[in-house]
């Protein structure tokens, strides 16, 4: 098993959130289908557990990162699946070491995946501009 798997694990659990106001990462993870249930190892189920909690935790934070970022779209206006797959990988680029050339190739990588083409590349131009604030920032 690999973190990329891990990733997707984390981010279909993530998903849900969009459809949960009471939305529980714990719950989640023991709630998630048998059947779809990734076989993944401990390190890598701490690693989902904290991508989640991190997110639900961090989530007014995240989405003014996200909406600072996504000009002409507001938050409400996000495609779901696009939404989810910002969260985690702004979540991961800024609350973790993970660089971040690798949470946004994951993110662009997920967004084609489970939503369409022009996705990733919308994906892609949010979080690149997010970097180019942050450094902005920390400059």
């Amino acid at each position: 098993m690999s973190r990329k798997t891990a990733r997707r694990y984390a981010f279909e659990l993530i998903y849900q959130m969009s459809f949960h106001s009471d939305f529980d990462a714990e719950f989640a993870m023991v709630s998630y289908p048998e059947d779809n249930l990734p076989k993944i190892s401990e390190a890598e189920r701490v690693f989902v557990k904290e991508m989640i909690s991190g997110v639900s935790g961090r989530l007014d934070v995240i989405d003014k990162r996200i909406a600072e970022n996504s000009e002409g779209w507001s938050i409400p206006r996000l495609n779901s699946v696009d939404l989810a797959v910002l969260r985690m990988a702004v979540y991961e680029m800024y609350f973790t070491d993970t660089p971040a050339g690798i949470s946004i190739n994951e993110a662009v990588e997920l967004a084609k995946m489970y939503s369409s083409e022009e996705s990733g590349g919308f994906v892609n131009g949010v979080l690149a501009k997010a970097v180019k604030h942050s450094a902005v920032r920390h400059a």
